[in-house]
């Protein structure tokens, strides 16, 4: 587990505003603010993460490491019960885009 500290910041009201909707409309959770105000200052100080090479390799890891504890979870499912909860997650996703 990484260190962390804590910061206190001040932003203009529409800096504040903006990114909030932003965080919004990307479908933030506890931690998204913190999360991209580390990102921001890690690019902008070139410190991108090099081991995790871009946004799209940390999601294919999340990804597979979801894949996983669902498989270990399901394990004892029959295959049809296992197929038709995908089949039901699956349009429940698509419903809600």
């Amino acid at each position: 587990m990484e260190d962390t500290v804590r910061w206190s910041l001040k932003v203009s009201r529409e800096t504040d505003d903006a990114l909030r909707t932003y965080l919004g409309q990307a479908g933030a959770r506890k931690g998204d603010l913190s999360h991209f105000v580390q990102e921001a200052v890690k690019a902008k100080l070139g410190m991108a993460r090099k081991r995790a090479g871009t946004a799209r390799t940390a999601a294919r890891a999340d990804l597979a490491e979801a894949l996983a504890q669902i498989r270990a979870k399901t394990r004892s499912l029959p295959k049809a019960r296992f197929e038709k909860l995908v089949a039901e997650a699956v349009a429940y996703a698509r419903r809600h885009r």
